[in-house]
């Protein structure tokens, strides 16, 4: 992957060239959780897209795991362009807040049945017990296939999900 965006926390990693890039932090916050998403903008063969990497709060900080999902939530509502949101969104598929964030979004999800976590604890390996791992896209998107990757060294399974850009419609 040429183009890239971050150092550490969320990194995107794209094979098309990335137009414009930001970030979501939660204010007042320490550095190493300070980051709460990364956003690109990439052009796709003369389609621009956007592709946002999330590492929600976890569960046990409901205050702030609660700000974290209604801040991306908005942040979703504004994108005008087609937009996949991935990463590790800290709640499994029958939560109600993930429940909620799928319909006020719009977008569709993409991951339900992938166990994601936790992958190790330390040195222990484990096998995966829940899916808190997502993958998400708006509706000019659809799925082809998704796959968990194999173990990669970090404490989440990642979710593979082959995307494509779904064709214009004709009047």
């Amino acid at each position: 992957y040429p183009h890239s965006r971050g150092e550490f926390g969320v990194v995107i990693f794209s094979k098309y060239p990335i137009r414009a890039d930001g970030r979501l932090d939660r204010p007042g916050y320490p550095e190493w959780i300070r980051l709460m998403s990364r956003w690109v903008e990439i052009d796709v063969n003369g389609t621009a897209v956007e592709l946002v990497g999330v590492h929600l709060a976890r569960p046990f900080y409901p205050v702030l795991h609660e700000h974290d999902v209604t801040t991306l939530t908005q942040f979703v509502l504004t994108r005008k362009l087609p937009v996949s949101v991935a990463g590790d969104f800290n709640m499994t598929p029958w939560t109600d807040q993930l429940k909620r964030f799928t319909y006020v979004s719009g977008l569709g999800r993409f991951n339900t049945f992938h166990f994601t976590w936790p992958m190790r604890w330390r040195r222990f390996r484990f096998v995966p017990l829940v899916a808190i791992d997502n993958v998400f896209a708006s509706p000019h998107f659809a799925k082809i296939a998704t796959m968990g990757a194999p173990r990669l060294g970090s404490d989440h399974r990642a979710i593979i999900a082959d995307i494509a850009l779904a064709a214009p419609s004709q009047p």
